[in-house]
C-alpha cells in the first residue's frame, strides 16, 4: 500500500501552504478591497491554481487523488478562515450580535449593558482589563495601568499580523 500523496494531493498541500502567503500579497494591493473580499479572492485564486495544476500535471489523473486534493484545500481554507476572521472580526461581531439581539436602537451605555448581560460601561471595561491582567499582559499599580513585556510583545505581534494582512 502506497501512503504517499498523489500528484494532485501534493499540489493541494503545496497550495494550502501558499494560501496565507497569497493573502499577505493581496493585503499589499489596495484594489483588492476589504478583508472579506481579499480572503475570497485568495481562495478563488488557490482553486484556480489547483485546477491548472491538475490539468498540467503529467501522468494519469485519478478521481480519488483530485477529490482528496479538493478536501485538503477545503480544510486549509476553513482553517485559515478561522484565523483570518478572528483577526478581522472576532470581538466586533460579538458586539454586533449583542446589538441585534436587543432588537432596537441602543445608546452606548445600553449597548454595553446588552453586551455584558446586565453590566454597565465600568463593568465592561473591568471585564476587559481583568482578561488582560489574567493573561499577564497588563499590570495595575497605584490605580495606573501599564503593559508588561509580554503585553508589549503580543501587541506588536498583533500589529504586525494586522498590517501584513491588510487589516490594520
Amino acid at each position: 500500500m502506497n501512503m504517499l500523496p498523489g500528484p494532485a494531493q501534493a499540489a493541494a498541500i503545496g497550495l494550502s501552504v501558499a494560501l496565507p502567503l497569497l493573502l499577505l500579497c493581496y493585503a499589499r494591493i489596495a484594489a483588492t478591497g476589504g478583508s472579506g473580499r481579499r480572503f475570497r479572492l485568495g481562495c478563488i485564486s488557490i482553486l484556480a491554481l489547483y485546477a491548472i495544476a491538475c490539468l498540467a500535471l503529467p501522468g494519469q489523473r485519478h478521481y480519488d487523488d483530485v477529490l482528496g486534493g479538493l478536501f485538503l484545500l477545503a480544510t486549509a481554507m476553513m482553517f485559515f478562515y478561522i484565523l483570518f476572521s478572528l483577526l478581522a472580526w472576532g470581538f466586533t461581531l460579538t458586539l454586533l450580535t449583542a446589538l441585534v439581539k436587543a432588537g432596537r436602537p441602543l445608546t452606548w451605555e445600553q449597548w454595553a449593558v446588552a453586551y455584558m448581560q446586565g453590566g454597565d460601561l465600568g463593568t465592561f471595561t473591568h471585564n476587559r482589563l481583568k482578561l488582560l491582567v489574567g493573561a499577564g499582559m497588563l499590570t495595575i499599580a497605584d490605580g495606573r495601568l501599564a503593559p508588561t513585556a509580554k503585553g508589549v510583545a503580543v501587541a506588536r505581534l498583533v500589529k504586525l499580523v494586522r498590517l501584513s494582512t491588510g487589516l490594520g
